[in-house]
């Protein structure tokens, strides 16, 4: 099959070697079994073209499986007195179950590294102060610590998908098929991958773009993957987005454990970007009760103020702030608020309520609020004449 969907056996955990460490255990296995085929084919007399193309990483197994099976069936044909042909094939299919013992051992080190790999990245993203981060740096872990070399974050609704972010290792001009299709709805069609990626909920692994129903323009002719597995991001039984990873440019085909890595990464991501998201609700609802409870104080101050100017006027003084307004400093120690405080000294150095808001991390409106209070407490009319009170005071 050239599609193939993930089950719920296919998520696991663990922990192995560095990544250096089972790349070059990789590169030494690749050896091994080329000069092993080699000796095996001509054993038994097998020409080498014949499984040239079997040697790929995906049908190792099968190769030695085929292999061990040949020399099983010599050695039953083999005649009692020929004891050198007979060692030899023993010899050889002793080699070959230890080759495929070291390639189980090989791949179960790679899938638990890969997935103790995924748990890190998951961590790292879980620190990023927003969704919006999130979102920027999710394709970036899975090339740059996760194993593939091209990742493509989509976003999902009733029209389709649409493309948003690439990540790889080529050169920006090789990027350039991407800016036709970025923000560009593709199709849900019921028989592609990501349909039922979409309907099942699950991860799609597409070992050959060739016989598979993929998108092409987009799939093959533009992005020229061959091979690719596509996991959705699920919140709350709905699937908001879609990751596509493959290893463009080489031409490595995705296998399982690629599968399992993007599913397990694709799950905890959606886990991560749901708690982010709250949490952002809950910081603005945060804000607009804040604006609201000081924008309620103002108000009561307001009338306070009313009636403290009333009361003066029906006693025959002047308005409040008169004397102020001629440019005389009120002669009375004025109390500031820890953050009144800190608003004031940004007002000395000029900075205006955004920039103010930006530093504190705070709302312009909680910034007006404070100013306001700020020119209460001194008396001023406005923010210079609180400013020069202030530093005439320091």
């Amino acid at each position: 099959m050239s599609v193939i969907i993930g089950g719920e056996s296919s998520r696991a955990a663990g922990t192995g070697r560095t990544r250096s460490e089972w790349t070059a255990k990789h590169a030494e296995f690749d050896e091994r079994f080329a000069k092993l085929r080699e000796q095996a084919a001509a054993a038994l007399g097998i020409e080498q073209s014949q499984h040239l193309e079997s040697a790929s990483p995906d049908q190792v197994a099968e190769v030695i499986s085929d292999f061990s099976h040949l020399c099983m069936s010599r050695l039953e044909a083999v005649r009692s007195r020929d004891t050198e042909a007979e060692q030899q094939l023993c010899s050889m299919l002793l080699e070959l179950q230890q080759l495929a013992l070291d390639w189980y051992l090989l791949e179960t080190g790679v899938r638990s590294q890969r997935l103790a790999d995924c748990a890190v990245s998951l961590t790292r993203l879980r620190a990023m102060p927003s969704t919006a981060a999130l979102i920027d740096n999710a394709c970036h872990e899975l090339v740059s610590r996760l194993g593939f070399r091209r990742a493509v974050l989509s976003t999902v609704d009733a029209r389709g998908w649409t493309p948003v972010i690439l990540q790889d290792h080529t050169e920006p001009a090789e990027r350039a098929w991407f800016n036709s299709w970025q923000n560009q709805t593709v199709p849900l069609m019921r028989t592609t991958p990501e349909a039922q990626s979409f309907s099942r909920r699950r991860p799609c692994l597409i070992q050959d773009t060739t016989d598979a129903p993929v998108y092409r323009p987009l799939i093959v002719q533009a992005g020229q993957s061959r091979s690719y597995v596509v996991a959705p991001l699920v919140q709350g039984g709905e699937v908001l987005g879609f990751l596509h990873t493959d290893h463009y440019p080489a031409n490595t085909p995705v296998n399982e454990i690629d599968r399992d890595v993007l599913w397990a990464f694709a799950d905890g991501f959606s886990h991560i970007y749901q708690r982010a998201a709250l949490m952002e609700n809950l910081r603005q609802q945060r804000d607009q009760i804040r604006d609201l409870l000081i924008n309620t104080v103002d108000q009561i101050d307001d009338l306070c103020d009313i009636g403290t100017e009333a009361a003066r006027l029906a006693d025959g003084n002047g308005p409040i702030g008169e004397d102020h307004e001629a440019g005389i400093r009120p002669s009375h120690r004025v109390e500031l608020t820890e953050r009144e405080s800190e608003v004031l000294r940004l007002m000395v150095t000029g900075a205006s309520n955004h920039e103010i808001a930006q530093q504190l991390v705070i709302t312009e409106g909680t910034v007006k609020s404070h100013v306001k209070h700020i020119l209460r407490k001194y008396g001023a009319v406005n923010r210079a004449q609180a400013i020069a009170w202030a530093l005439q005071g320091t």
